[in-house]
């Protein structure tokens, strides 16, 4: 039997040339793991696959941050937060720091962002926060503090997500019903980037709703100082309308918010004197009952030459309302009130209510109705119906006497509940077009009758369309899908012999038969 040959044998400098080129490749590979990462960061892009594009950012906040991106000043956000109360929410606040990081990664680091346990700050607390943050506004325990230099804005955390947030005790398990928080930071950091703010006049004097109404049905109080001003940042001005000498310049919107007197023909020609020049107005009207039928000939008159014609009679659309509990003795029992109700549709085009979802919930009480003439507006001008009672529903004129549809008496629907003006007004003596918006409720809006049924995105969406901040105007917040895939006992068990036994039985089985084959060779 001949003996097997040699090994042979590796010299020196065979071994150096093995190692260098090895050093080589290796210095190669991280070479393209840097510039790969160089490369990515330099142009990040992120893959959505998701049905409803839940993690991908409107248009309107990739143009802010493009532009924050230009910018030389730099935006911090601190989100704070209680362990011991928010400790169950670990997906919700992870929703929050999925979110956040995006903004970071878009505005190049421009947007900087940090989630913070008020436990881990120290035993001083919300006021140790304060002094370490270098933050002077005053913040409670679950806020988030946007800052762009010496400017400050505060949001509570709980604004972020739907209203089951409420709902859930301190050790139960989480359970997002919506994430606003898109809409959030995108408008507190387009405040936080202007250097002069819209200024909304809403006019006195005429029995119209208070900006400073915390407790009435309308709460417009609450509404244009905890949204307008403190989260939008616009600046609401109460004004009075001068007869004849037009509106004050500083007026970007002119709001005229549920009047219940009649305006005067030198404050009417104010009014026309400040859209000839490419004003924007935003009206809320209320329905005849709501008004005590006291009629506003004058202020009628001039929205009717707009071709907006409102009718006095109040909408009534039982199978648009929700059903709520009322008391009743001792217990509660479910009732339909027919003047309050859902909006039956939208217009999909205009940009006010373009991104409202098919499921959209907007609430009118007591809302009264237009006929739309369109050949009646001013030449120039683009009339639009954006919302409308269902089919079903009618124009009553004897309310509260008679709350059934009579087809020789009463108007049948759809009706119009909410109209939009647009374009340059015929001898207009400004650069701008002329941009209006009517809707027939005042109190729904901002609703403190029934604060469950609040939603402000109507009135919301218009006041950012007349401001000229279309790219404020969002789609409604993402609701999260279950999307739990339930399985049948046969289904389990055949999931678990093919995953559980047979696939790993397989590969054992292939792994020995590897091994016994070689062993024998």
């Amino acid at each position: 039997m001949t003996a097997p040959a040699p090994a042979p044998q590796w010299g020196t400098k065979a071994r150096f040339g093995v190692a260098s080129a090895v050093g080589l490749q290796l210095l190669m590979l991280a070479g393209i793991i840097i510039a790969a990462n160089w490369i990515s960061t330099r142009r990040y892009r992120r893959w959505d696959w998701t049905d409803d594009v839940t993690y991908t950012l409107g248009d309107g906040t990739k143009q802010l941050l493009g532009k924050i991106s230009e910018e030389d000043k730099k935006y911090q956000i601190v989100a704070f937060y209680l362990p011991d109360e928010y400790g169950a929410w670990e997906s919700a606040l992870k929703r929050t720091q999925d979110l956040l990081e995006e903004y970071r990664t878009r505005s190049r680091d421009r947007v900087a962002w940090e989630i913070v346990s008020v436990a881990s700050v120290g035993g001083g607390g919300v006021q140790a926060a304060q002094k370490k943050y270098d933050i002077r506004s005053q913040i409670g325990a679950n806020d988030v503090v946007f800052k762009r230099g010496e400017t400050e804005r505060v949001v509570n955390l709980r604004e972020f997500f739907g209203q089951q947030w409420d709902d859930m005790g301190p050790r139960g398990a989480p359970k997002l019903t919506s994430f606003n928080g898109e809409a959030i930071v995108t408008s507190t950091l387009q405040v936080l980037s202007q250097d002069k703010p819209i200024v909304l006049g809403f006019t006195t004097g005429h029995e119209e709703v208070a900006t400073d109404d915390m407790k009435g049905p309308a709460e417009w109080g609450a509404f244009s100082n905890g949204l307008l001003r403190q989260r939008e940042g616009y600046q609401v001005q109460p004004i009075v309308i001068p007869a004849g000498a037009g509106v004050p310049q500083e007026v970007n919107v002119l709001v005229i918010a549920g009047p219940k007197r009649d305006f005067n023909e030198g404050e009417i020609s104010s009014i026309q004197l400040f859209l000839n020049r490419g004003g924007r107005l935003l009206v809320t009207l209320d329905s005849g009952p709501e008004m005590a039928d006291r009629p506003l000939p004058n202020f009628y008159k001039f929205l009717g030459a707009m071709g907006i014609n409102p009718q006095t009679l109040i909408v009534l659309d039982p199978d648009n309302a929700p059903e709520m509990l009322v008391r009743v003795g001792e217990g509660f029992q479910p009732k339909k009130d027919k003047g309050t109700f859902f909006i039956s549709g939208f217009d999909r085009k205009h940009a006010v209510t373009a991104k409202f979802d098919a499921d959209k919930q907007v609430a009118m009480i007591g809302a009264c109705a237009f006929f739309l003439e369109r050949e009646s507006a001013p030449e120039g001008m683009i009339l639009t119906e954006l919302a409308r009672c269902g089919s079903d529903g009618w124009g009553e004129k004897d309310y509260p006497q008679n709350q059934q549809m009579n087809a020789s008496r009463d108007e049948p629907g759809p009706l119009s509940l909410a109209a939009a003006l647009s374009g340059r007004m015929k001898g207009s003596t400004g650069d701008d077009e002329t941009r209006i918006v009517v809707i027939g409720d005042s109190t729904g809006q901002a609703n403190g009758i029934q604060p469950e049924l609040r939603s402000p995105d109507l009135v919301l969406n218009s006041i950012r369309w007349l401001a000229k901040q279309e790219y404020l105007i969002r789609v409604d917040p993402k609701v999260p899908e279950d999307r739990s895939l339930i399985l049948t006992k046969d289904q389990d068990s055949f999931v678990f012999s093919r995953c559980v036994l047979l696939l790993p039985g397989l590969a054992i089985a292939f792994g020995m038969t590897m091994f016994m084959t070689r062993r024998a060779a």
